[in-house]
């Protein structure tokens, strides 16, 4: 369906005040943000640009990526895309003396994790205090320290408006309090373009605090604004039915439409999961090469990053379904960074000790492994999963065992026992960093308390720093002949990959949960429901499971061609009727 310039579109383009666009997935809403910003280009006086912020860096990327197909290089050098974090932190290090008559320090993920787990009392007071008296300040305080700054500063609202006439936000029902806050700020001085879709709202504030389901109605009430409705659009799988279907799961309503696009595949029982996994993302991969997509991309989507694993378990061995053999599938995994960086450092602080050998390397290996499942626990909270508890029971176990190690007692049994029984087991190490990395990798498997670090860890390499760690490794090696300092290194390393790294354009199979996928575009996609857990719907959303909906409707949308819905026979039916 070719991208059309109908009257509404162009009266977007030409409008010269505030507006909102709101339009479903695949309605143009970002390729008409930029069409309006091309035509504003030529117009800027030098050193101006036009800022298009939005929450993640996969949206991010997708927008660059639809800049390239509209602007030319030079009209690309005019527009700023960056993140809401991103673009905070530059007027917060440039800016931020301000606040305090210091300059502020950025605080790291993952120190903010760490003093967050190790801090018993209210953190949002803490980090509060941090930031006042001692300048650190975090990434869930960098929006709210930016509205202080814009709200205080004329100078620096109007020097804001010089520089950025018009401000693009997109997904704006996903913002924040504080966000708000300096957005209406920058309201006041620029031209805004809010871009929203009612209907993605993924995020709560249990999610997230400060995110409101009234959004768009205070953006309403507080700015004046023409409004522009394009939810009839739909540009993505216009040729498909995937859109309808998505629209009755979210309404909750029968009866689905019967469409080619979007299939069910189901199974029965628990020992026929795997099999029945890997088969449709198979299926799906072949659906696509027939509609002529010769190098199709395909997202496996699951509701936990549990039932994530566990599908990328299913996909790297051999299957047989319906006296079909089943290869593995080769693919990637989007998994949360900061676990992953937490479960590297933990592996790092293991091949330092089994290099060392020193008490105090030993320590430090508990301390680490303690320090990851804290941060999982943490994570489990604040995002709604389970294991909130289990974390917290590991995590004790680590913290006793480093005590007895601290005090020179030694361990007599559970995971921490049990995990350096299977490090002693390990050859020599070889100077060889990706060599000695998989060995200590496996001994994660030693105890099922630990396998979680040995499945986070895998993720690493998904940081894009797989060659920078291996190089600094290789060189700590040569210099000492041990890998001392091997888990600073590490989290140094992934701390800058996270702040300042960018996402790949995922190719062929990736794996994700459905919340990770906002943002992203598919040839396909291959939604699964566990038989125990990560069920579509969960119970405490009834009577009519609207959470669930919108999530499921996310996920379903993010197809161009076609989807394979993956569920236990018995599963709750999508709709009514």
């Amino acid at each position: 369906m070719a991208f059309t310039i109908c009257k509404t579109r162009q009266s977007i383009i030409e409008e010269q005040g505030h507006a909102l666009v709101i339009g479903g997935p695949g309605s143009g809403k970002t390729t008409l943000a930029l069409l309006k910003s091309k035509g504003i280009l030529e117009t800027l006086a030098p050193g101006q640009s036009i800022l298009f912020l939005s929450f993640s860096r996969a949206a991010v990327q997708q927008i660059l990526k639809r800049c390239k197909e509209i602007m030319t290089r030079e009209e690309m050098k005019r527009i700023d895309v960056r993140t809401y974090h991103s673009f905070c932190w530059d007027i917060l290090h440039c800016h931020g003396r301000l606040l305090g008559g210091r300059p502020l320090k950025m605080m790291t993920p993952s120190e903010e994790g760490t003093r967050r787990t190790q801090f018993d009392g209210d953190w949002t007071a803490e980090s509060m205090r941090l930031m006042n008296a001692e300048g650190f300040v975090c990434f869930d305080l960098f929006a709210s320290a930016t509205a202080e700054l814009l709200e205080g500063s004329t100078h620096l609202r109007t020097w804001m408006g010089r520089l950025f006439p018009l401000i693009i936000l997109d997904e704006f029902q996903d913002s924040d309090d504080d966000q708000w806050r300096f957005v209406q700020q920058l309201s006041s001085v620029a031209q805004t373009l809010f871009l929203a879709d009612t209907e993605q709202r993924i995020f709560d504030g249990s999610f997230r605090p400060g995110v409101r389901a009234e959004r768009l109605d205070i953006l309403r009430g507080a700015i004046s604004l023409r409004e522009f409705d394009l939810c009839g659009d739909n540009f993505r799988s216009a040729d498909s039915d995937i859109l309808a279907y998505a629209d009755c799961v979210l309404r909750g309503r029968g009866p689905l439409p019967k469409s080619e696009d979007v299939k069910r595949l189901p199974y029965n029982y628990m020992n026929q999961f795997a099999a029945t996994v890997h088969f449709a993302v198979a299926a799906t991969l072949g659906t696509l090469r027939k509609r002529g997509i010769d190098d199709p991309t395909v997202a496996v989507l699951a509701r936990s990053n549990d039932l994530v694993s566990e599908i990328s378990d299913s996909l790297e061995v051999q299957h047989v379904y319906n006296g079909r053999n089943l290869p593995p599938i080769p693919h990637d995994v989007v998994w949360d960074q900061e676990l992953s960086a937490s479960a590297g450092v933990a592996m790092a602080a293991a091949l330092e000790f089994l290099s060392l050998g020193t008490p105090a390397a030993r320590e430090a290996m508990h301390a680490k492994i303690e320090e990851y499942f804290w941060i999982k626990k943490d994570f489990c909270e604040r995002y709604g999963g389970r294991g909130a508890k289990a974390a917290s029971t590991k995590a004790t176990r680590f913290s006793k065992a480093r005590a007895k190690v601290a005090e020179r007692n030694p361990l007599t049994k559970g995971a921490p026992k049990t995990f350096e029984n299977a490090l002693s087991t390990i050859p020599t190490l070889t100077g060889d960093p990706v060599r000695d990395w998989k060995s200590v990798r496996t001994a994660f498997l030693s105890h099922d308390d630990l396998k979680a670090i040995f499945q986070d860890a895998r993720m690493v390499r998904m940081f894009r720093a797989s060659d920078t760690l291996a190089t600094a490794l290789a060189e700590r090696w040569v210099e000492r002949a041990t890998y001392e300092g091997a888990a600073r290194m590490i989290r140094s390393v992934l701390d800058q990959e996270k702040l300042i790294g960018v996402e790949r354009d995922l190719k062929g199979v990736s794996l994700m949960t459905i919340h990770k996928s906002k943002g992203k575009e598919f040839d396909g996609v291959v939604m699964v429901e566990g038989v125990y857990s990560s069920p579509f719907f969960l119970g405490h959303e009834t009577p009519d499971f609207a959470p669930s909906r919108r999530l499921l409707r996310v996920g379903i949308t993010r197809a161009r061609n076609f989807v394979l819905l993956v569920r236990p026979r018995r599963a709750k039916p999508l709709v009514e009727g």
